[in-house]
C-alpha cells in the first residue's frame, strides 16, 4: 500500500544540499558529503535517527522522480520556494541556509561560477538580498525564471 509521507522542511534542505553540491560538478566529494551529514544534524537539532529516515527517504524519492538533470534542477528551485512558504523558514535559517550552500561550494576548494550563480537565484528566491556572483540582479531574475518548475512530494510504500 501507498501512503504520503509529509514533506517537511527537513526533506527539501537535504535535497537542496545534495543537488547543489552534485550537479554542478556531477560529483559528489567525501567533503562535500561531509559537510551536508554537519549541518543537517544541526537542522534536525541532532536528531541522528529522524535524520536517517529524512535522508533515506529523500533519496528513495529522488532516485524514482530525478530522471533528468533538468528535473533535479527544477525540483530543487520547487523546494526553494516551498522552503520560503514555511512560517519556521524565517529570514535567519534563510540566511542560514544560504551560508551552509556557499560553505558546500568551497568544502571541495572549488567555488564554481554556476555554483556562485544559483546561490544567487536561490538568494532571490527567498528574497534574501545577498549576491556573490558578478552576475546582475536582472541576470539573476532572468535566469531564474528559466527554470522550469516541478511539483514536489513524497511517497513510500508501506
Amino acid at each position: 500500500m501507498e501512503t504520503k509521507t509529509n514533506l517537511n522542511t527537513l526533506h527539501c534542505i537535504f535535497f537542496i544540499y545534495q543537488s547543489f553540491a552534485f550537479t554542478t560538478d556531477g560529483r559528489l566529494a567525501n567533503s562535500e558529503k561531509k559537510i551536508i551529514t554537519n549541518f543537517m544534524l544541526r537542522w534536525s537539532g541532532s536528531q541522528k535517527e529522524k535524520l536517517n529516515q529524512v535522508i533515506l527517504e529523500t533519496i528513495a524519492w529522488g532516485r524514482e522522480n530525478i530522471k533528468t538533470i533538468h528535473d533535479q534542477i527544477g525540483v530543487m528551485f520547487s523546494m526553494i520556494e516551498f522552503l520560503k512558504q514555511q512560517p519556521n523558514f524565517n529570514i535567519a535559517q534563510r540566511e542560514y541556509f544560504l551560508m551552509d550552500i556557499r560553505n558546500i561550494a568551497r568544502s571541495d576548494n572549488y567555488f564554481s561560477q554556476q555554483q556562485q550563480e544559483w546561490h544567487d537565484m536561490m538568494a532571490k528566491a527567498l528574497d534574501v538580498e545577498i549576491r556573490i556572483s558578478p552576475q546582475t540582479h536582472e541576470e539573476i531574475e532572468n535566469s531564474l525564471n528559466k527554470v522550469k518548475k516541478k511539483k514536489i512530494g513524497f511517497r513510500r510504500n508501506k
